[in-house]
């Protein structure tokens, strides 16, 4: 595998997060406007139901209105003498005078409401009509003589009819047989003919307006009335069922859904008339469909508009996030071509996961591990083995790398560790990564060669792969060398010896290369005393919020450790720091879980140089400690409080409530309770009390005031005042001044 297939590789991958980022911005996005789709349909059909019955009911009003005139005007004639006096009259076919008279009555009548179309009067006796259109007729010529016809047949008395002479004219006619008070045999008929059209006309103009398909009116019979549906639609919305559904339901008004035979839903409204009337208006799907269709495209619009926005920003996030393993990638490929080939010559996966298993401990049998190894061509007899193990220094501080990008620099580390091995003239060997990610060289050497020689090449080895490190890759490392050992069985113990070398940086910061039998034959025990003077400098400065005298002092602690040359009670050492420290926030007003919530313990142990541990210090937890210090209550929460018994002093003339106070320092109610409770020892409620009976008392000694005068100066009305003040004091506000003034 070469540097184009891993470019490659990560390519792929790249592209694999765009397109699960845009999945995750997709999904979501694609919901919310699903939702807000449903949601807003729903609100629109309310809405348009909310219109439409608005337009039923001013139809009702409009038509029951123009129904009510009618019939008024129709009682109002038949109740008139000319009309009564006309059955009793022998001669009244030949009485020309009396209907001239009648005539220009009812002409009068018809003339003061331009809805009705005609007004005809029949006298049975005389067998003559007259009417508003025609004038003076003999039945026989009439024109609406079928209709006469009709309702001489009908039995009903005082009614709204469709007559059929009258309705093809465009008439609806309300008719009433003559004399009313009579209980024998009708005389004549009384009929008013109102022009439809002008009703359709003005139903038609309010159900424009709301935008309704259809409007119905029928009479307490179930007789249509009058409809009004528009040109293009020819659908049948009203049926029996509908109507029974409407008259099985006792309230005056409503909406209701309903399906058609083609299961097409339909929206329906309806009012019930006090005179029996029902009037009914319905909208199919498709037309509020239609009517909301902006809504659908509105939504569709804000969801692309949304998407392509999350699609552009994720890749933009995505290309960011990718920019170091991109950087680190070109860097290798530019400022070292000999790594071109590095994964090509890598040492084959099944041989690296054998000694990866023997350096941690999993092989218990020599043999086991002498046959594999002879598998896998890799030497056992008469030979020296040492392992080498690379650390990545001040990984913690490289802004280059994120942690994720671990795994790309261990691949690094070991590939710039193989070339050089590869490289070498004499050296044989295997680099591979440990199980914790850093690069392991495990060396051979001939079993005539010196041990000094064999020391010597191994760590000129280890400077020149430090070397090519920093020069190639800008890292700085350290290179932990164990002992050499005649048998391959040892190179776990090696690597235990490898990775106790590194830790002798704790002390050693100015060596790269570590050999662990330098470093065990130089080691003595010094006498050593733990800085605790320099802990109370350092504990002390925070406290006092000088975080430059803090840093100042870290450095004086790190400096004191350098005498015990002991991984043991250096590291030891920065815990026991750590540990007064957390302790001291007790003193700020804190809590120590305030501090523990960040596991600084672990992470202080992941540090393992003085440099790491100082740095940890100096730049994490000394920032940290005191914004935990400044958000504890000795500092804002003491302050606070203060402010707000210097508002109440300031206030006593006015009703002061914990709200108030509250959200004038930006705190909630209940905060301010336990904050106020804490720093005076008492509820707010009382304190505020007590300043006002403390200024009422001065008032009543001080001053001549009176007693109303005073509860308004302190808030109170006169009645809560010598309740609250005789509660108190034990006495009531006239003998608390007559006893100490």
């Amino acid at each position: 595998m070469n540097i184009r297939d891993v470019h490659g590789m990560k390519a792929t991958y790249f592209y694999r997060f765009i397109w699960f980022g845009c999945l995750s911005v997709c999904v979501p996005i694609m919901l919310a406007g699903f939702v807000y789709y449903q949601f807003s349909m729903k609100g629109g059909i309310e809405s348009i139901q909310s219109d439409n019955q608005t337009s039923l009911t001013m139809v009702e009003q409009f038509t029951e209105k123009v129904m009510r005139d009618v019939v008024d005007r129709s009682f109002h004639l038949a109740f008139d003498s000319m009309i009564t006096d006309s059955f009793n009259l022998p001669d009244y076919q030949t009485n020309y005078v009396a209907q001239m008279e009648l005539l220009n009555k009812i002409s009068l009548e018809k003339y003061q409401n331009n809805l009705i179309g005609n007004i005809y009067y029949y006298n049975n006796n005389a067998q003559l009509v007259l009417s508003t259109e025609a004038g003076h007729q003999q039945k026989a010529d009439f024109k609406y003589k079928k209709d006469i016809e009709q309702l001489e047949k009908n039995n009903q008395q005082g009614q709204w009819i469709y007559l059929l002479e009258s309705k093809l004219n465009g008439y609806i006619s309300f008719a009433m047989k003559l004399p009313t008070l009579s209980s024998g045999e009708s005389q004549g008929l009384l009929v008013i003919q109102v022009d439809v059209s002008q009703i359709k006309k003005y139903v038609a103009d309010v159900s424009m307006l709301a935008k309704t398909e259809s409007i119905i009116a029928i009479d307490e019979q179930h007789r249509v009335l009058f409809q009004i549906q528009k040109d293009s639609d020819t659908h049948s919305y009203f049926n029996e069922a509908v109507i029974q559904t409407i008259l099985s339901d006792q309230r005056k008004k409503d909406s209701f859904k309903a399906e058609d035979s083609h299961g097409e839903p339909l929206y329906y409204s309806y009012i019930k008339s006090t005179s029996g009337n029902i009037y009914i208006s319905v909208n199919p799907n498709q037309a509020i469909a239609k009517e909301l269709g902006w809504i659908r495209w509105m939504t569709i619009s804000a969801v692309l508009v949304l998407l392509s926005v999350g699609i552009l920003l994720t890749v933009i996030t995505l290309k960011r996030a990718y920019n170091p393993i991109g950087q680190l990638v070109e860097h290798l490929h530019i400022e070292k071509k000999t790594l071109g080939e590095q994964l090509d010559r890598s040492i084959p996966p099944l041989m690296e996961r054998l000694l990866q298993q023997w350096l941690a401990g999993n092989y218990i049998h020599s043999p086991t591990l002498y046959d594999e190894c002879r598998k896998y061509g890799i030497p056992v007899d008469h030979t020296y083995v040492v392992v080498l193990l690379v650390k990545v220094e001040k990984l913690f501080k490289e802004e280059r790398f994120r942690p994720e990008d671990k795994p790309m620099i261990t691949f690094a580390v070991t590939n710039v560790m193989g070339e050089l091995l590869s490289s070498h003239p004499t050296l044989r060997g295997n680099v591979l990564h440990d199980h914790q990610g850093q690069g392991t060289a495990i060396l051979y050497f001939d079993k005539n060669a010196s041990l000094n020689s064999n020391i010597n090449e191994t760590k000129q080895f280890a400077e020149s792969v430090r070397a090519a490190l920093l020069k190639y890759l800008k890292l700085q490392v350290s290179v932990g060398i164990g002992r050499f050992y005649p048998h391959i069985a040892d190179i776990r113990v090696s690597y235990r010896e490898s990775k106790l070398s590194l830790q002798y940086r704790l002390y050693k910061e100015d060596e790269s290369v570590l050999y662990i039998a330098d470093l065990e034959s130089t080691q003595k025990l010094l006498p050593f005393s733990y800085p605790r003077a320099i802990e109370s400098s350092i504990v002390e400065s925070l406290a006092l919020g000088d975080l430059i005298q803090a840093k100042s002092s870290m450095e004086e602690f790190t400096h004191s450790l350098q005498p015990s040359e002991s991984y043991a009670i250096s590291s030891q050492s920065y815990h026991m720091l750590l540990a007064a420290i957390i302790a001291s926030i007790e003193h700020k007003g804190g809590g120590i879980p305030d501090m523990l919530e960040y596991d600084l313990f672990d992470q202080l142990r992941v540090r393992e140089t003085r440099a790491e541990m100082r740095d940890w210090f100096s730049e994490y937890l000394f920032p940290l400690y005191e914004k935990i210090a400044n958000e504890n209550y000795n500092t804002s929460g003491k302050i606070i409080a203060q402010k707000v018994r210097r508002y109440i002093v300031d206030n006593v003339s006015r009703e002061i409530s914990l709200a108030e106070c509250a959200d004038l320092f930006h705190i909630t109610p209940a905060y301010l309770s336990r904050l106020f409770k804490k720093e005076f020892g008492e509820s707010f409620i009382d304190y505020v009390t007590e300043c006002k009976m403390n200024e009422a008392r001065r008032l009543l000694t001080a001053t001549d005031q009176n007693i109303s005068q005073i509860a308004e100066a302190v808030g109170y009305s006169h009645r809560t005042f010598n309740r609250v003040f005789q509660r108190l004091l034990k006495t009531s506000p006239s003998n608390y001044r007559t006893n100490y003034r």
